[in-house]
């Protein structure tokens, strides 16, 4: 403390009379109180603070800031911490003892759910926005209703293991839960909420066991969805695209980005541009979907709404809360996998109770067009149709003509179509085959 600091009166007069000094920090002591000093900063905040000596140790103790702390208070606060310092406990040490007591006790009440907030708000966005929606959608799906009520600081490998063994019907979705779980233990060590190197899923057992899908809709199912979707009370939207993935083989992130600018019904194709597809980033180029008759009738019966570009629309973007909010944009839709887990579920063709991997899922609407395809000799057509890059630059060269891929894009739609309206029954085919077979059988006995 430097000799020009004089003494104050413990007042406000004399506190508010005091200005910040340009270089530097200034204590001036409080006349009547052993080591209260008032210490102005050059910016000009006040604090009321102690200066003692403690195991030889000048220190100091900060009480209050002015004026949130009165003189009058600062007073009455000067005999109790005086009264630790001459009963050997250091006022400042029991202040971090108190602020790491409330810290333990906080991460006591700190909860996994809590902690996926956070990860929502801070990890989040740093992520790709596919794998954001996907990490997202599992956490809130998958993880919060098992473990978002417990405390994070109880979670152990034992916790990790039941979860996982919750989720050991479907090991691709475990080892994606379990991987984004890795990383939120990461970040929640990072952000203090546990002990660096506690991380329970990294003791865990290693990655489940995948099995490549090869699921397929059958005839038989595709009869039954065919059913189940014309009595379906899902809005004419989810239909359509359920459809457009069935009889055209789109994408579901193709589908849910679909603009009606993007639709040339005359020419009964889809033009993609390379942002919005798959391998548009590798080839640069537009993906053409090829439509059979049948989806573009469905397309032409959509009605379109009132200024929203997308075919498949999300939720509206309004420039204040409420109904009373003026719609400003639309958002694209997201929320698909709902409403065909309720069409599956409606057609039998999911499992019942908790779901599996065998149960079909989006892609497998794409694997089934291809299926048809291959089924009706068309392999050579299914690639392209299903807009994969091309596999060497020799293919660039023999790329298929546009009609002869429409003409192959008309027979798996017509062929799916069919099937699904009932013009086409399957079982009927089955038993022809079945004579054919036993006529054949008969006559090479014969």
């Amino acid at each position: 403390m430097r000799s020009s600091e004089k003494a104050i009166r413990l007042t406000k007069t004399d506190v508010n009379a005091l200005v910040a000094d340009p270089a530097g920090t200034r204590f001036y002591p409080v006349t009547g109180y052993k080591g209260l000093c008032l210490q102005v900063t050059k910016a000009g905040a006040k604090s009321f603070v102690l200066r003692y000596r403690f195991n030889g140790r000048q220190k100091i103790h900060t009480m209050g800031t002015f004026p949130a702390m009165t003189p009058d208070a600062a007073g009455i606060a000067h005999s109790p911490i005086w009264t630790l310092i001459n009963a050997g406990t250091d006022p400042g040490q029991a202040k971090a003892d108190a602020r790491a007591a409330a810290a333990a006790a906080k991460r006591g009440t700190f909860t996994v759910s809590d902690l996926a907030d956070r990860y929502f708000i801070e990890h989040t966005p740093t992520l790709s926005p596919k794998w954001a929606k996907e990490s997202t959608r599992l956490i809130k799906k998958d993880l919060l209703p098992t473990l978002g009520k417990m405390p994070l600081a109880l979670v152990g490998p034992p916790e990790v293991s039941a979860l996982l063994f919750k989720l050991r019907k479907t090991p691709r979705i475990a080892n994606i839960v379990r991987a984004v779980f890795h990383t939120m233990l990461d970040r929640a060590e990072e952000w203090g909420l546990r002990p660096t190197g506690s991380n329970p899923v990294s003791v865990v057992k290693k990655r489940a066991p995948e099995m490549k899908r090869t699921i397929r809709l059958t005839d038989m199912e595709l009869k039954a969805l065919g059913l189940t979707l014309k009595a379906s009370e899902e809005a004419p939207k989810y239909i359509l695209a359920v459809r457009l993935a069935l009889l055209a083989g789109m994408r579901k992130g193709e589908i849910q980005a679909l603009r009606w600018e993007w639709i040339d019904l005359d020419a009964g194709e889809i033009h993609i541009p390379p942002a919005f597809h798959k391998t548009g980033k590798k080839t640069g180029k537009t993906r053409v979907v090829h439509l059979c008759n049948a989806l573009l009738a469905h397309i032409r019966a959509l009605t379109p709404t009132l200024g929203c570009p997308y075919v498949v629309p999300g939720l509206p973007l309004k420039d204040k809360k409420g109904k009373e909010g003026k719609i400003i944009g639309w958002k694209p839709i997201i929320g698909l996998q709902g409403p065909w887990e309720r069409i599956r579920e409606a057609a039998k063709l999911a499992t019942q109770g908790e779901p599996t991997e065998e149960d079909p899922g989006w892609h497998d609407l794409r694997r089934t067009f291809a299926s048809v395809g291959a089924d009706l000799g068309l392999k050579g057509f299914v690639g392209e149709l299903l807009g994969h890059a091309e596999a060497s630059v020799t293919d660039i060269y023999t790329r298929t003509a546009a009609e002869p891929l429409h003409d192959a894009a008309e027979k798996i739609g017509a062929r799916i179509e069919g099937i699904l309206t009932g013009k086409i029954d399957p079982e009927k085919e089955l038993e022809a085959r079945r004579k054919a077979q036993a006529k054949a059988r008969k006559k090479a006995g014969a």
